[in-house]
């Protein structure tokens, strides 16, 4: 239901002037006057009108759709005909929840490749985005999300597609809000023309008949008024609905299985198909190929993607350093052996168990950790192994004191050898300087 009516009355009405007053919310009450040559009876007439058509401003949503589908396909069909297009409305599941875009079967079929592939989404800013293709699902998924809250689409707006390269769209963003928006300013501008538009009908009663209609606008915006002109219809004839857009026969079924239509580890044919996507966001550019490859392979393990329940709205940096230690704890313990330190087993576990409480699937490296803890500290055979690697170490360790020692003692006689050596030269020296003293000692006064 409709929180606030428009509410409308004639305030006054002559043979010169008629006043309408529209009144908003009880934030910005608007007062129009509009000054018309016009008959007491045209006045009452058109007061009837007003009133009449003052139900079509607590139309529901899928009117105001069917409006937006109109101005859509209107830009479509200004468009290049050599580009292929169509014209897609929101519905809840393309902006909430699952954030998936399905799009027209035939449509994908015909241009668009029959694998999976990564599409390009141009805006009307030039900017683009790049997202996935599920070519078996016919449908936009991992970057759709990222498109759909930065343009801030909801439901009822509608978008036109055109296909200007083999996997590129340019979008066309009709919104269902802005376009009750224009659509009321334009009325506004032709409201003065009330008077010279009944005249003309005097003078030649084929002319088109002015209907007016009073949209409902959402609380704390300004009111908007849609003046419409339609050919004169004979009494009782019914106003032909606009043409369904391509993918409207689709819609239904499309709204029912859209939150079904998500990408499942089954789908990943190998390396070159496996993205991380968290929250609709690729991640993929985050990471090493590497460290992509070998989360790749633990997903592999478990036939899932094993960030698939992690708790929404974590920051993404936040989920990069998640994904690339759980890597890094599964390489450690490949290379773990029996010396390996519980302390270090007790530390991967406890990391691990944060992540798990985060959502993380890493419960089979915790059970993985559990078993190699049991089986090198908590058997029989571990004490007595335990006490094998320790002697072996302190076997080695003496063992290499050993040979340093040894070594040292090389070091030393070479040492001693060279001084030998070098003693032996100082001697005939020193004997000859000592013969040279002597003589001297000796020699009379």
């Amino acid at each position: 239901m409709v929180d606030r009516m428009v509410k409308k009355e004639v305030e006054q009405h002559d043979e010169q002037t008629v006043t309408l007053g529209f009144y908003g919310d009880e934030q910005a009450q608007r007062r129009f006057s509009i000054n018309m040559m016009v008959t007491n009876g045209e006045a009452q007439k058109f007061a009837s009108s007003m009133k009449a058509t003052t139900a079509e401003a607590t139309s529901s949503r899928g009117e105001a759709k069917s409006s937006a589908v109109i101005r859509a396909e209107e830009i479509r069909s200004s468009l290049q005909g050599e580009y292929p297009s169509f014209v897609k409305s929101l519905v809840r599941s393309h902006v909430a929840s699952c954030f998936w875009m399905g799009l027209p079967v035939a449509f994908c079929k015909k241009h668009l490749a029959d694998k999976d592939t990564t599409m390009t989404l141009e805006d009307e800013y030039g900017k683009e985005y790049k997202m996935k293709y599920i070519a078996c699902k016919t449908g936009l998924s991992a970057g759709w999300r990222q498109f759909s809250a930065v343009h801030k689409l909801q439901e009822g707006d509608v978008l036109v597609f055109q296909l200007v390269e083999p996997a590129k769209f340019k979008i066309y963003i009709v919104r269902a809000d802005n376009l009750r928006e224009v659509d009321g300013a334009l009325s506004l501008m032709n409201l003065d023309s009330y008077a010279r538009q009944k005249q003309r009908e005097k003078e030649n009663p084929e002319n088109d008949a002015l209907d007016a209609s009073i949209t409902k606008k959402k609380p704390g915006k300004s009111v908007a008024i849609d003046v419409q002109k339609k050919k004169a219809s004979k009494p009782g004839h019914k106003s032909v609905q606009p043409a369904q857009s391509e993918n409207d026969s689709e819609e239904a079924v499309s709204e029912v299985f859209e939150g079904f239509r998500t990408l499942d580890f089954k789908d990943v044919k190998g390396f070159e198909n496996f993205s991380i996507i968290v929250d609709g966001v690729v991640l993929d550019a985050e990471f090493s190929t590497e460290v992509r490859n070998k989360y790749y392979k633990l997903c592999y393990s478990q036939r899932a993607f094993l960030h698939e329940n992690l708790t929404r709205g974590l920051n993404y940096k936040l989920v990069v350093g998640i994904i690339t230690e759980t890597v890094n704890i599964a390489d450690a313990i490949k290379v773990s052996v029996l010396a390996t330190p519980r302390f270090d087993f007790s530390n991967w576990d406890k990391t691990l168990l944060a992540f798990e409480h985060m959502g993380m699937n890493v419960e089979f490296l915790r059970v993985k950790l559990r078993r190699l803890v049991s089986i090198a500290y908590e058997t029989d055979d571990a004490l007595e192994t335990r006490r094998y690697f320790q002697y072996k170490n302190q076997h080695s360790r003496a063992d290499e004191e050993i040979k340093n020692m040894e070594s040292k003692l090389e070091d030393l006689k070479g040492a001693c050898k060279d001084f030998s050596a070098y003693i032996k030269s100082l001697k005939q020296k020193a004997e000859t300087h000592q013969n040279k003293f002597q003589k001297e000692v000796a020699a009379p006064w």
